[in-house]
């Protein structure tokens, strides 16, 4: 199925040049919301482990469809752009760096018995699924300009309906890895998709988003901050609950 989504935007994906000029890529419209295609369809059966994030940003969707391009213009097969792609232009630019960083801090490189993370996007790809809640680039238009969606998805939502089943196919494929997902929309998201399901069992706690602006609660989860020097936005005693969950967990598996 997969091949067949990819098929449908190979030759746009061929001629891309601006992230900016992406009218041809729409899926589809709902309301506000314009929901792009970028290849992001490859689920690794192999997977031990699933990082999920909210949706694909402007800059993921612009690493992975350059990364896509070139490997079109190399001759590689549609299986295979999609499969190595994926782990290019998955939670890329500088999110990853600190991505990684939190899930060597609590353990996650112990647990796949590898050396770091980093790792998960290169050499030992084939240990993780990197996917969102909303598969493909999703993006506000407010103010006559998109912006990258960053919203809670509402249960009865046109939107959830569009993500949902694009979720639990993903899992499906994989339905014994562990789910590590950014960020409390996220976290809301998943406990309402896998309720009921054999998959909520595979929830792990949720992991602060790696975004930049997310800066001082990393810090804090990373231990390079005191409590005492935080401010009133970031709750440190939620912080410290989840580090103990993940260690809970993970040395129980």
């Amino acid at each position: 199925m997969e091949d067949r989504i990819f098929s449908n935007y190979k030759n746009t994906i061929k001629n891309f040049t601006d992230v900016k000029n992406r009218k041809d890529l729409l899926i589809k419209e709902l309301g506000d919301l314009h929901i792009y295609y970028a290849p992001f369809d490859y689920v690794n059966p192999k997977a031990r482990l699933f990082i999920i994030g909210i949706t694909p940003g402007e800059q993921q969707m612009k690493n992975m469809l350059e990364e896509a391009r070139r490997l079109i213009a190399l001759g590689l097969s549609d299986e295979e752009v999609l499969k190595q792609c994926k782990t290019v232009g998955s939670f890329s630019g500088p999110m990853r760096k600190n991505l990684v960083q939190m899930m060597d801090h609590i353990g996650i490189a112990k647990y796949l018995k590898i050396k770091s993370c980093e790792e998960l996007f290169d050499k030992h790809a084939e240990l993780a699924n990197l996917t969102s809640a909303i598969r493909y680039p999703t993006f506000v238009f407010k103010g006559g300009k998109e912006d990258n969606f960053n919203e809670t998805i509402r249960p009865k939502s046109e939107l959830f309906k569009f993500a949902a089943p694009l979720t639990l196919e993903e899992i499906e494929k994989a339905p014994n890895a562990l789910l590590l997902h950014l960020g409390p929309k996220v976290s809301v998201y998943l406990k309402k998709v896998l309720a009921g399901t054999p998959f909520e069992k595979n929830l792990l706690p949720e992991l602060p988003h790696p975004s930049g602006a997310n800066a001082e609660r990393i810090a804090y989860f990373l231990g390079k901050k005191d409590k005492k020097e935080l401010s009133s936005k970031t709750n440190s005693d939620k912080i410290d609950s989840i580090k103990r969950e993940f260690e809970k967990i993970l040395n129980a598996v």
